[in-house]
Parts: C-alpha cells; structure tokens; sequence
C-alpha cells in the first residue's frame, strides 16, 4: 500500500483554465491578417484555429502547422500562406496560452501539447496529416511524431527547438539552482524577457503590413496586455515542455520511418545549423538538412517562399505528389 496522494486538480474560480481574451478583440487589431478564426471546446477550455483552403480543393494534402513560443499563430502565417497556394489544405492553431487559446491551470508537459493535437484533428475530422513545425513547434512534432506515427504523413522540422541540454548550461542558469527551476516573479520574468522580451513596437503592426515586413512585437505585446495566462504559459512551456532536452524522441522519430524534413537558418543564433546537424547525427540522423542562405531564426516570417519551396519539393519527391 502507498501512501502517494496525488495533488488535487488546481482551479480558479471553479475553472481549470484561464479563459483567453476576445477573439473579437483580436481580429480588429490584426484584421485582414487572417482568415476568420474558429474555437473549438476544449477540456481545457477553448483552442483557437484558422484554416487556409487552396483554391483548388481535389486531393489536396493537410497540413496542421504549428507555431513557435513568442508570437500566436499569426507568427507562422506567411508560410501558411506560402504553403496554400502550393495547394495545400493548412490549418494553424494557438498553442495553449497564446492568441485566443486558453492556458490550463497545469504543467504544459509534452504531453498536454500533444493533448492539444488530438483534439484539433478530431475537430477537423482528420485520421492524418503532414505537420510542420517551426522553433518550439517544430520540437513538438518531434515529440508528437515519435509517439504517434499512426497519424503523421511526414514531419517537417523547421529551426526546431527540444536539442537544448539543461545541463549544458546557458543564460537560463540564472534561473536555476541546484539543478532545479527557481519558480518566482524575478525567475518568470527573466523567462519572458529572454523569450519574447518587453520592448514595445517601434512600429505599429499596419505600418509594418504596408512596407511587407512582419514584426512581432505588437503580438507578442498584445498578448502580454490582453491574455492573463499568457506569460504563465510561456514560462510553463519553457520549463516542462518542449525546450530542453527532447533527443530521446527526436531519436524515436528517426528511427520511426517517418518521413521526415530538417531545415535551419543559415544565421540562426538559437539553433545555429551546426548545432543542429551533431545534435541529430549523434541521434542517427544520416539525411541532409537543408540551409536557407541568409536567413536567421525566423525564416518561416522572412524567407517563407524558400521554406515552403523546400517543403513542397521534400513532399513530391516522397509522396510523388
């Protein structure tokens, strides 16, 4: 007999989530930017998607694109954009605490990531589909991908986060101590300003709309204004989530016979290309990964044409599509 007692479930105001703020609220601030945005009821509350359709409907591939920790899905929208008019079904969805999603009041393990997965394709109706991933979304299809193959097509990995070790060490150990997370005020905030970073716009989203550039601090702002669990979800997710430490299931994925796309930055200082390439050849990784010349972290915002060439080309050589 065990005297293990397992925590009771942790509730505000009779919640077990923090609801998101007004997708209407939303909307007016970024119109244009998207299509409509949908909710789904979630058992954590709501989660919050856009679907891109091609305008040729037959046999076309689906795609569940996934975004990175700071922006919302807004942040990968470029290269949904991109990946449409290639002629692909795409669907992108705020992760847990950002945009219109609402954060669950626990731990946002792996685990309650893929959670999220499973109930956006039941939403959909959707048995498979190609997932893309870029940064922290990428590390999640990683992870996914590794426990579900059943339902992936193939695995595109772009500038992916989980090959960080903790151990190794970097700025997040001023957040540490004896090996374990600090959980304080000082400790989250150090968390959000490494991340997303508190500096406001120096230009508004629609003036950046009209010189075709992409910021992403009005989002990152917005959501920091406007989404109370925002920042707890960004430090969940940096902590027990997909960051650190995920070679088990990229090496899982390897060896899954998924197929399976790399691609990084050529400038990339987070996952620098050849960071990359020995983390993933100590896995087993044998493929080339595929560098874009000239581009940084967020190549799915400045160099989406190139990303989504690379995947369309990845996709008719091994689906012969």
């Amino acid at each position: 007999m065990t005297n293990l007692s397992l925590p009771p479930p942790f509730l505000i105001n009779g919640l077990s989530y923090i609801p998101p703020p007004s997708a209407k609220a939303f909307e007016e601030e970024f119109a244009g930017i998207l299509p409509p945005g949908k909710d789904i009821p979630s058992s954590r509350g709501t989660i919050h998607y856009y679907e891109f359709n091609p305008s040729a409907s037959s046999n076309t591939k689906k795609v569940l694109l996934i975004h990175g920790i700071a922006t919302s899905a807004i942040g990968i929208a470029p290269l949904a954009r991109q990946l449409t008019a290639l002629g692909s079904h795409v669907v992108i969805y705020d992760l847990w605490g950002h945009g219109n999603s609402s954060t669950p009041l626990e731990a946002h393990t792996p685990a309650l990531m893929h959670l999220q997965i499973f109930e956006v394709l039941a939403h959909l109706g959707w048995n498979k589909a190609h997932f893309v991933g870029f940064s922290l979304g990428g590390s999640i299809v990683a992870t996914f991908a590794a426990v579900y193959a059943q339902v992936v097509e193939s695995a595109v990995i772009v500038a992916g986060a989980g090959l960080w070790k903790k151990e190794n060490g970097g700025w997040w150990n001023k957040v540490r101590k004896d090996g374990d997370w600090m959980v304080d005020d000082e400790s989250d905030r150090t968390i959000i300003e490494e991340l997303v970073g508190f500096a406001p716009s120096n230009k508004t989203w629609k003036e950046a709309i009209r010189q075709e550039e992409f910021v992403s601090q009005p989002i990152d702002q917005w959501q920091r204004e406007n989404h109370k669990g925002h920042e707890a979800s960004v430090v969940s997710i940096f902590r027990y989530g997909n960051v650190f430490d995920q070679h088990e299931s990229y090496r899982k994925l390897i060896e899954s016979g998924i197929k399976i796309l790399v691609i990084v930055g050529e400038f990339d200082t987070s996952f620098p290309p050849e960071f990359v390439k020995r983390e993933l050849g100590e896995l087993g990784w044998e493929k080339e990964i595929l560098q874009v010349d000239g581009a940084g972290h967020v190549l799915v915002r400045t160099h989406e044409k190139v990303v989504g060439g690379l995947i369309e080309e990845f996709w008719e050589r091994e689906f012969e599509m």
